[in-house]
């Protein structure tokens, strides 16, 4: 006797439909279930029916070895596939999956990037040969494959669910299935309908080829193989396949399709997900709208706009928005009128999206904004099993997240920690360790101390999402905890750095307390020093030594030993500056200041007296070489007047010389900008270089002063509108110098220009209004 095949097509994520599906599966009873999806994934499907299994998960198959190239599954508690799934394991009948598995995916990749690699010139493969960790490093991969979009085929430029959606006579698709699946009370018939619909529109256009041949043609010959062994199955797959597996015949085509598909092994396992991670925004081809709606739709079918309202209010009123409980029942009238209006059985997400605008938010998008946010896409993040397969350094991040009670959470947190106390400073060396394997869990957003850079206290903003499962996995390239990893990839990225980046990475170890990474990479460090002939290079290499050197002690990291390392670097740059900073276009210069800036506060950092003054002379040497950029120039007058080295007279005096006439109108104001550029507190009650500043303005001639005025504006840009206003008031009460010459030069040539016939017409006038005697006559000819 034949089997009965029953073809469920469904959109992959819709409470709805998941509803609808599982009162078909209880009414039908099948022996088998059999489910579009991964068979690679089989093995670890039981875990499905776990306690400590909670959706939004993902399962996340990729090739061994390369876990960049990793393909995901999605499900949320509302996916039909997710209930297909929990039917067939809690009632322990047979499942399976039948799209065509991911062995014969990755192999076909693998197949034809070597095509491509030897199809190149053997220079070209020579060059672009992967390096010792490619493809290992956490965040080096290029893509991502995902679940195919079955409602939107690949093969087809037409939208199935756009096109029926407009013969209803909507223009919008998810409009029309919401109204037609989701909020459908009785499922009869509807899977029936949607075969048929699909059927109609694949006679419209030719049969798939290419990967959707293969695809269809391994689920019919995965059915064939359950119908063999079963008298009832169900098959559960996207709307748009059903029709290509209503006829079971043309096995031998079939076959001869999948012939010879090449195979690579994989690995297959659950991840926790988001419902960010589920819509059109985050790039899911088969991505919704609003998954937080779906899942209040799953979880709360009855008076939903009610509880949709009570949500919104809620929500508001934790932000301390006001949000009063006769206000939520106004946004269920005005829900329900709306769907009155358009002839709907219920209101929508769009009824109660215009209702909570109208009413709660009182027309103002912006707390709708924040409702959209944490309501209609959520921010839930699943869970998965401790059974779940894991790699080595998984499971040991597993146990620090524990210990440390740091709960991964795709809500962004705020952590302050401090780290005088043990179990604040174990979280801060976890997420420094995380940080140097790129598994960017959180982000530092700020530290107490100077510019952000302190001792005892950090605040941390973390938030997990699913593609930090992928980084985890790569980074166990690199060791089995996530200690060894660290010191691991520490190792690697200082092979072939430059000194920059070697100082870079020894401030990122010693908050991650990597302690055997310290002497190789102090090793390191002075053999690339001692051949860097670079001093802009090694100016970028100074300010990290000099904060570890401030602020690493109360780490455990010992002065000492990065005392001889900083010397020898200062002495060089010392020696070398003078010529390094000649012959300097506009762009290097730039970069010259910016390296000013580093020693400079490197040298603030350190606190030594004989470096203190060393750097001052040469600072001095600096400002006397008339050879060197205007802005170098510049810059070193503003440092040493930040050091206290300049007083008023020697900083107009060097003002003068750099404003002269002498001088280039170009080099003169960049020589103002390199001193302007900073916090204009410091300059604001020097009186003498405003008036130095403004004589030289003033003197300008006009097409002079139109080629400065763009680096003068690009100096005062940074200054705040409180300096800029005093900076104003400043200029504009400058006794003496050139101002009140040129503003009685000014009222001289106005006073020319008069035309006193006429003005002599208006005195009078203007004498009799103020009651003072008008200009010839005597005193008592005024007017009382």
């Amino acid at each position: 006797m034949a089997a009965a095949v029953h073809i469920f097509g469904i959109r992959h994520h819709g409470p709805g439909c998941a509803r609808s599906l599982r009162a078909a599966l209880e009414a039908l009873a099948p022996e088998c279930v059999v489910i579009e999806g991964p068979p690679d994934a089989e093995d670890v499907l039981a875990l499905a029916v776990d306690p400590a299994m909670s959706p939004p998960v993902a399962l996340l198959i990729y090739p061994e070895g390369a876990p960049e190239r990793a393909a995901y599954y999605p499900f949320a508690e509302f996916s039909p596939e997710w209930q297909a799934i929990r039917y067939a394991l809690d009632r322990r009948i047979p499942l399976r999956f039948m799209d065509l598995p991911l062995t014969h995916r990755f192999a076909e990749e693998d197949r034809a990037q070597a095509e491509a690699a030897a199809a190149l010139p053997a220079e070209l493969t020579e060059e672009t040969e992967p390096s010792e960790d490619a493809g290992a490093g956490a965040g080096e991969c290029e893509h991502e494959h995902e679940a195919p979009d079955d409602d939107e085929p690949a093969a087809l430029r037409v939208d199935p669910l756009g096109v029926l959606a407009e013969a209803a006579g909507y223009n919008d698709r998810e409009l029309w299935w919401e109204q037609q699946v989701e909020q459908r009370i009785d499922p009869a018939g509807l899977f029936e309908g949607i075969l048929e619909a699909m059927t109609a529109l694949r006679e419209q256009h030719p049969p798939p080829t290419g990967h959707e041949a293969l695809r269809e043609a391994h689920m019919r010959k995965t059915i064939r193989a359950a119908a063999k062994e079963h008298a009832t199955v169900a098959v559960v797959c996207g709307a748009w396949h059903g029709p290509a597996l209503v006829d079971l015949g043309g096995a031998k085509a079939d076959n001869a399709l999948l012939k010879g598909l090449g195979k690579s092994k994989v690995i297959a396992t659950w991840i926790p997900w988001t419902y960010d991670r589920l819509t059109y925004e985050s790039g899911y081809g088969a991505g919704i709208a609003s998954p937080g709606w779906y899942q209040h739709l799953w979880s709360a079918p009855d008076r939903s706009a009610i509880r949709w309202a009570t949500l919104a209010a809620r929500l508001l009123r934790e932000k301390d928005l006001d949000a009063s409980s006769a206000s939520v029942i106004e946004v269920v009238r005005l829900a329900h009128s709306l769907a009155a209006l358009r002839d709907l059985p219920l209101p929508g997400l769009a009824e109660l999206r215009e209702s909570i605008e109208t009413v709660l938010c009182h027309g103002d998008p912006t707390p709708l904004a924040l409702v959209r946010r944490a309501l209609e896409v959520g921010d839930a993040l699943g869970e998965v099993p401790e059974g779940a397969p894991m790699v080595p350094l998984q499971k040991d991040l597993l146990l620090a997240q524990k210990r440390l009670r740091l709960k991964p959470s795709a809500e962004q947190k705020d952590l302050k920690l401090d780290l005088r106390k043990p179990g604040d400073l174990e979280k801060s060396t976890l997420l420094h360790r995380l940080t140097i394997l790129e598994i960017p869990w959180g982000e530092l957003s700020e530290r107490s101390g100077e510019k952000g850079v302190g001792s005892f206290r950090e605040q941390w903003r973390y938030a997990w999402t699913p593609e930090l499962a992928v980084k985890v996995i790569e980074a166990n390239v690199f060791g089995n905890t996530v200690e060894s990893a660290a010191i691991e990839r520490v190792r690697r990225r200082a092979q072939g750095a430059t000194l920059g980046e070697l100082t870079g990475l020894l401030e990122a170890i010693l908050p991650a307390d990597l302690e055997p990474a310290l002497a190789p990479l102090l090793a390191r460090l002075q053999a690339v020093a001692a051949v860097t002939a670079d001093v802009r290079e090694l100016m970028k290499a100074l300010p990290p030594l000099a904060r570890v050197s401030r602020y690493g002690d109360v780490r455990g990291a010992r002065e000492a030993e990065l005392r001889p390392l900083i010397d020898g670097l200062c002495e060089r740059i010392l020696i070398g500056l003078p010529s390094a900073c000649a012959s300097l276009d506009d762009d290097a210069a730039d970069d010259m200041v910016a390296g000013l800036g580093e020693v400079h506060e490197s040298v603030r950092l350190l606190d030594r007296d004989a470096l203190r003054q060393e750097w001052l002379v040469a600072l001095a040497g600096l400002m006397a070489n008339e050879a060197i950029h205007g802005r170098v120039r510049g810059r070193a007058a503003r440092l040493r007047l930040e050091l206290g080295d300049l007083d008023e007279a020697a900083l107009a005096q060097a003002a003068s010389l750099a404003l002269s006439r002498a001088n280039e109108p170009s080099q003169a104001a960049a020589w103002a900008e390199g001193l302007l550029r900073g916090s204009g507190l410091l300059l604001i009650h020097q009186d003498a270089i405003w008036r130095v500043l403004d004589g030289w303005l003033v003197e300008l001639s006009d097409d002079a002063f139109a080629a400065v005025l763009p680096l003068l504006r690009r100096a005062f840009v940074e200054f705040s509108d409180p300096e800029r206003r005093q900076m104003g008031d400043k200029v504009k009460h400058l006794g003496g110098g050139a101002r009140p010459r040129a503003q009685a030069a000014a009222a001289s040539a106005g006073l020319a220009d008069l035309e006193r016939d006429r003005a002599d017409r208006v005195l009078p006038v203007l004498a009799t209004i103020l009651g003072v005697p008008a200009p010839g006559a005597s005193s008592g000819d005024a007017t009382p």
